[in-house]
């Protein structure tokens, strides 16, 4: 329904995988296909496991001149877009170097546009820090929408396996032995302890 979209998987078929960078094609998937959907982030772009009926797109198979595919039943990860199509092309161009993208869908409720993905890095070939910080997201907030969704989309974008240098939101009360240092451009700078650090 979406000539941009539509093109863009389309050129992900026809063209030669290093133009994408894809080991495997994207394909348009009817939402029916995804069951089991569970939420994991309602901040901007919710974010959502899922189990997927016919798993992805393995190979073209000559002879009975169809798609072969591999993981039936198999786990993705799906983010919603509340904004274009350009936005959410943009994110699959940035996103592929880090997880097998499979597919766009829509939700038919919100009409928001889906990326299928897998939960695995490509790098390491299991769960990256990104969607572990997902599955946390429902466990905290800074009690500004902004910050939440700042520290969110900084935490999605860790594609790492060492979680050491990740951003994260610490309340108050985890800090003690707090010190003022001295009054800084933007406020008033301390230093502390850190509990749990």
């Amino acid at each position: 329904g979406n000539n941009i979209i539509d093109e863009f998987i389309q050129d992900s078929q026809l063209s030669s995988h290093k133009t994408y960078q894809l080991s495997k094609p994207l394909e348009w998937i009817p939402y029916n296909k995804f069951y089991d959907i569970k939420c994991i982030s309602k901040s901007n772009n919710k974010v959502c496991k899922a189990n997927w009926i016919d798993g992805y797109i393995d190979k073209w198979d000559s002879v009975n001149q169809n798609w072969k595919r591999k993981n039936q039943d198999m786990i993705v990860i799906l983010r919603s877009f509340n904004s274009s199509e350009n936005v959410l092309l943009k994110f699959i161009n940035e996103f592929i170097g880090f997880h097998e993208v499979y597919g766009i869908t829509k939700d038919p409720e919100t009409k928001n546009y889906i990326v299928a993905y897998s939960e695995e890095c490509k790098k390491y070939k299991h769960v990256c820090n990104a969607l572990h910080f997902q599955q946390n997201f429902n466990n905290w907030t800074s009690g500004n929408n902004d910050i939440d969704g700042f520290i969110q989309d900084i935490q999605l974008s860790d594609h790492s396996y060492n979680a050491c240098h990740a951003l994260e939101w610490i309340p108050y009360d985890k800090f003690n032995d707090i010190k003022y240092i001295a009054k800084g451009g933007f406020g008033k700078v301390y230093k502390a302890n850190w509990i749990d650090g």
